[in-house]
């Protein structure tokens, strides 16, 4: 196939890793900065906290965030006590840019402020060493994990989060599968994944269109069965912990906020029950690596 300048082109589009470059503003005021995006990162900080307690992991911890986006997970660990180091990887120079003007505000901002528990933020953020990267997991691999020779290495990370990473890369099964061969016994993986049976029932309640609407910048490449993912993370030698539906029913357009944390509420109630913890729009799977 060629175009109407002679450039010859492919019929079938490469898939790359996405880059969210473009849509760091969006991604702040319209995902993130939201009730339901607040909800989903609450959710995943439970499921993270409930199964390091019950794992007795030993502290201090070395995190690993892939594919951090906007931070919000390395700023977690950044205020934990409990964590010592946190490394963050993205493909967008621009989302490490604006991770890195986070770090900075919140030294800054708890410097200022006089009280206990500021100061004790304050004490766990100077001592956390943070680094930032531009790369994606197939960096993150091969920087953090292959380059080190001893897989039982202190060196290697404690706890690993992929959040909505998975959908977006141009081979995912094959990078999970390498990540979780890298990974170290007694290390947790927080995975974060767009579910094709929450997303098979949403196209089934939506009256068909005349016309097909053409897919967002926000449509994933993929999406995936929990069996699937399940399978792939017992293979590898993993035991999964906890597992969470986020965002199982539909919403309704338009709600308010009021409506909106009301029914968030009711869902977080079934959220990590059968069926239901494998029902939601993203599944969050906690797993640890035996």
């Amino acid at each position: 196939m060629s175009t109407q300048d002679g450039t010859e082109t492919s019929e079938k589009e490469v898939i790359v890793d996405r880059n969210f470059n473009d849509l760091v503003k969006l991604f702040k005021d319209r995902i993130y900065g939201t009730i339901k995006g607040n909800y989903r990162f609450d959710m995943a900080i439970e499921d993270i906290e409930a199964v390091l307690v019950e794992s007795s992991i030993c502290t201090p911890l070395y995190a690993l965030d892939i594919g951090g986006g906007l931070g919000q997970m390395s700023l977690y660990f950044l205020q934990a006590p409990s964590f010592s180091k946190v490394m963050y990887y993205d493909v967008s120079d621009e989302m490490k840019r604006h991770v890195d003007g986070e770090i900075e505000r919140l030294s800054e901002e708890f410097n200022a402020g006089n009280s206990i528990e500021q100061e004790a933020i304050n004490k766990t953020i100077k001592s956390t060493k943070v680094v930032t990267r531009v790369g994606g997991i197939k960096n993150a691999i091969q920087e953090i994990f292959q380059e080190v020779q001893d897989a039982n290495s202190k060196a290697l990370p404690d706890v690993v989060t992929l959040h909505a990473v998975l959908e977006w890369l141009s081979s995912p099964m094959e990078d999970l599968e390498s990540l979780l061969t890298s990974m170290k016994s007694n290390s947790i993986l927080s995975l974060l994944y767009y579910n094709k049976i929450a997303d098979d029932k949403k196209k089934k309640t939506y009256k068909p269109r005349k016309k097909p609407r053409k897919p967002s910048k926000l449509t994933p490449y993929h999406e995936f069965h929990s069996d699937d993912i399940e399978k792939i993370l017992v293979e590898s030698g993993f035991e999964i912990a906890r597992r969470t539906g986020i965002r199982i029913g539909k919403f309704k357009q338009n709600a308010s906020d009021e409506e909106l944390e009301t029914y968030l509420e009711q869902e977080r109630k079934i959220a990590r029950v059968e069926p239901f913890c494998r029902q939601g729009r993203y599944n969050h799977i906690v797993a640890i690596k035996r």
